[in-house]
């Protein structure tokens, strides 16, 4: 309490005097801009509804409103449980709690963290603990809100609180905002985050689904108080957009790009039928009928060209107790093959396929199996005790969570997949190599989230460190490859990419890594919220104050295509394809 009042009076004078205060013996040195952005947050005193989230800009929803009375500034209870939990999201959830008998009485807690701070309307005195706590100004009720004093709430959540030319800045340290690097960004974090636009309504919103030639693909969907309504759209670079017809009546949102063909479901004659468009031609072609199943039944699961031949996964029911059903198209027509519950993945070697299923309402062991295409047999692969193509987490505070993976793969006799032993809760998830002739399996590698089989090297995310790791398919010469916390990792064309942070921050960078030279390259120049890899190039999204869609060239240079706030965007062989979050409309850049 006493560091913190030192630090308010210095604060105080910086205010009065436009000078950093010089820090005195033992204490908080100020941290530099470019490290405490990522781990702090922004708002403007005139609030609009937007924050810059430890590096990331966010919207707050709801009634949130910023108060000054007298040289103060006031905040709702419910905006800072909200800015305290993001703010520190590895220490657990600040919840608001308020009882109708106690009106003028509010709770701020947070089980993980086991800390309480009560305030009362009108009364200096909060209850940290319930230890009582002075405060130079008392919470107020205002049209209907209870209204918390910045400086004190801050105070009680070990938070340091900066005002910077109209920002507030709420953070665990100070900010040094005399560097360069503050002065540099200052005039653009204001301006972004007292922008007043607002977000696109969702009904007015639309879906992208693909980039042909120069011609952007996309769903409006027309809601109605019985139905919704799936609409397809096209529009060439300086062209009008023009609706692309298609039969029956369709349901787009699992839609999905196959070889430049667009597959999807329509209603036709109270039938669901599968169809494919022809992108080239905009011409639509049916596949197979679906009967008896229909999209009031659950929804397409998916579909899969695999070897030359198609298979359509159907959900029936909700993701609680529904299941799915796998089928392959032969002659027009579906043949099932067998019901399960979630179907992870799905894999073909010879006259076989491989499948993993996601049990996670009963039994999830035992839940790799293999069909033999000729007979029709279904056999089950691996230890029965064991579950697969599944990372098992236990996490710190308590609790367990499951997810499934993608890694399944097929290679000279061996299955390779993520297994851990079931009955044994403290067993972690590695990979797995599982000779199909005997069932018997080796462990490879220590515990791993995900995995690629890349020619005889697996590549793995080390569960502890986050790393990029290697071994061989028989689990020896173990190695890094990238010694930083990976994650979004994807491999593509013969290079893995990934993001990592730094910190306690929700920004990171984008890496590339190539098995081939062994080298690691970083790739963004700014923060990096999502990226894109394939055929059109590298491409990512930075939410931060240099926000926007960029461009990695061939050269290694950041080349900003965008200056405003993706809402959704796609890759295809052609460009990008997105939209805004505050401007209406679709676009796209090559």
């Amino acid at each position: 309490m006493a560091k913190f009042r030192v630090l308010i009076a210095l604060l105080s004078m910086w205010l009065v005097c436009s000078a950093v205060p010089a820090f005195a013996a033992g204490e908080t040195a100020p941290e530099p801009f470019d490290k405490a952005f990522g781990q702090m947050i922004v708002i403007p005193q005139n609030f609009q509804g937007k924050a810059f989230v430890k590096g990331q800009m966010a919207d707050l929803y709801g009634d949130h409103r910023i108060v000054q009375r007298e040289g103060r500034i006031l905040v709702p209870i419910r905006l800072m449980s909200t800015l305290a939990t993001e703010l520190g999201q590895s220490q657990g959830f600040w919840d608001t709690k308020w009882d109708p008998q106690h009106p003028n009485d509010v709770i701020l807690s947070n089980y993980q963290a086991s800390k309480t701070i009560k305030f009362t309307v009108n009364s200096t005195t909060m209850l940290v603990n319930k230890e009582p706590h002075t405060m130079d100004v008392p919470p107020q009720k205002i049209a209907g809100q209870i209204m918390l004093p910045l400086r004190s709430a801050a105070e009680a959540l070990d938070k340091e609180i900066q005002w910077w030319d109209g920002l507030i800045l709420m953070g665990d340290r100070p900010v040094n905002l005399q560097d360069p690097q503050a002065a540099a960004a200052k005039d653009r974090i204001k301006a972004l985050l007292t922008d007043r636009r607002k977000p696109v309504d969702y009904t007015e919103s639309l879906n992208p689904i693909t980039k042909n030639g120069d011609a952007a693909y996309y769903v409006k969907t027309i809601y109605k108080s019985d139905e919704t309504i799936d609409q397809l759209f096209r529009k060439a670079d300086g062209q009008k957009e023009t609706q692309v017809k298609l039969p029956g009546k369709p349901h787009l949102s699992n839609a999905k790009i196959i070889k430049h063909e667009l597959y999807y479901v329509s209603i036709v004659n109270d039938q669901a039928e599968l169809y494919a468009l022809d992108l080239a031609n905009q011409q639509s072609r049916k596949v197979c009928s679906l009967h008896p199943w229909k999209p009031g039944d659950g929804w397409l699961g998916n579909i899969e060209l695999i070897d030359n031949e198609l298979y359509v996964i159907l959900h029936v029911g909700d993701n609680t107790m529904g299941g799915d059903t796998l089928y392959k198209v032969d002659n027009g027509a579906l043949t099932m093959l067998n019901n399960f519950k979630s179907i992870v993945r799905v894999v073909k070697s010879e006259d076989s396929l491989y499948l993993a299923d996601f049990r996670f309402m009963t039994d999830i062991s035992n839940n790799v199996s293999r069909v033999d295409l000729k007979t029709g047999e279904w056999k089950s692969v691996g230890q029965p005790e064991f579950a697969y193509n599944i990372y098992r987490e236990q996490h710190p505070q308590g609790g367990t969570s499951f997810s499934a993976r993608d890694a399944l793969y097929v290679q000279d006799g061996y299955l390779y997949t993520l297994g851990y032993k079931d009955s044994d809760p403290n067993d972690a998830s590695a990979v797995y190599k599982i000779n199909l002739a005997d069932q018997t399996q080796v462990k490879l590698t220590p515990p791993a989230s995900d995995f690629w089989l890349i020619g005889s090297d697996i590549y793995y995310i080390d569960s502890k460190s986050g790393n990029l790791e290697k071994t061989d398919v028989n689990g020896e010469r173990h190695g890094t490859a990238a010694a930083r916390m990976a994650t979004q990792v994807q491999y593509d064309n013969g290079s893995f990419y990934y993001t990592a942070k730094t910190g306690d921050t929700n920004a990171a960078d984008l890496y590339r890594y190539d098995p081939a030279t062994g080298k690691e390259t970083k790739l963004s120049d700014k923060s990096v919220a999502s990226f894109f890899v394939g055929k059109a190039g590298i491409y990512y999204l930075s939410n931060g104050y240099d926000r926007g869609l960029y461009k990695v060239d061939k050269d290694g240079n950041n080349v900003r295509l965008v200056n405003d706030r993706i809402n959704s965007a796609v890759l295809a062989d052609d460009g990008m394809v997105y939209t805004l979050i505050y401007e209406k409309g679709i676009y796209s850049v090559k």
